[in-house]
């Protein structure tokens, strides 16, 4: 059995595979860039914490006073979920998580010496993307 001349064997024959193998390669890279982008797609519309806003600024030295926290997102809009910490003037570490209207209050009752002022930090703690903390401060005099 002979074989025809078009079917024989080159020597140079592997440079002919080289344009199948690119566009092999191509396609695989398309479709890895697409897995890639579908799984980071979530974390577009993924909220971060912008800013904590507290209500009142200040309190008074030895009284009962309540203190809202309000969470915001770099959208503008309220945040669910915050972790939010108050410390500071002897009202011990209180925890709470702002809740679906991005709101948490908290009922203090400060100490410090007389005649002196201080502050009472806020701490505010979300993980989005990735874990960020602001800071507000409530001053008690």
């Amino acid at each position: 059995m002979t074989i025809p001349k078009k079917l024989r064997k080159n020597s140079a024959g592997a440079i002919e595979g080289l344009p199948l193998q690119l566009l092999i390669m191509i396609i695989i890279a398309g479709i890895v860039i697409v897995i890639i982008l579908a799984w980071l797609a979530p974390w577009q519309n993924k909220a971060e914490l912008e800013s904590l806003s507290v209500t009142p600024n200040s309190v008074d030295n030895d009284a009962d006073s309540v203190i809202t926290i309000t969470a915001w997102d770099t959208k503008g809009n309220r945040l669910q979920g915050v972790s939010i910490i108050v410390s500071g003037c002897s009202v011990g570490n209180l925890v709470n998580t702002t809740g679906p209207d991005g709101t948490c209050t908290f009922t203090v009752h400060p100490s410090i010496p007389p005649g002196t002022t201080n502050d009472i930090q806020i701490l505010g703690k979300f993980t989005g993307t990735m874990l960020t903390e602001k800071t507000a401060f409530v001053v008690v005099s």
